[in-house]
């Protein structure tokens, strides 16, 4: 019985272990962040797909208009910004390699979910920011 213990033990600090060197939490929902500020629309064409400094956001740009998404992943709540892949064709998670499409659909797992999409505004100048603390539906575009 006591190897079993010891075991299980070993399991979950290489567990904790793993999750901390990637980046990973034990959550898979977004970071809750702060306004960021993304820049300008002049900067951002029709598809963009970029991430945003070092924090879990991207900003991307369509036909539709400028949109932002978490770059937290739903499946172990790794950062994608730290390490992963941020294209316009791509976003691929660097933990366990969930990729998902340029609004945030889930292509391959082990993901289940796709990522959450967040409220963006501008000024009157045309300066991006993007409010973390605000979900919005997968559909939703500022229109530039």
């Amino acid at each position: 019985m006591a190897d079993a213990t010891r075991r299980r033990f070993l399991e979950m600090v290489g567990g904790a272990a793993t999750a901390s060197l990637c980046g990973c939490s034990s959550s898979a929902t977004p970071a809750l962040l702060a306004d960021v500020p993304a820049g300008n629309e002049s900067s951002l064409p029709v598809g963009t797909l970029e991430a945003v400094g070092p924090e879990p956001v991207c900003i991307a740009r369509d036909a539709g208009g400028v949109y932002a998404m978490t770059l937290t992943c739903t499946h172990e709540g790794c950062n994608i910004a730290e390490g992963g892949t941020v294209s316009e064709q791509l976003i691929q998670c660097p933990c366990h390699g969930s990729q998902f499409d340029a609004n945030g659909n889930v292509v391959r797992g082990p993901a289940a979910s796709p990522l959450a999409h967040y409220a963006v505004s501008a000024d009157a100048a045309g300066n991006l920011t993007i409010h973390g603390s605000t979900q919005v539906s997968a559909s939703t575009r500022l229109a530039v």
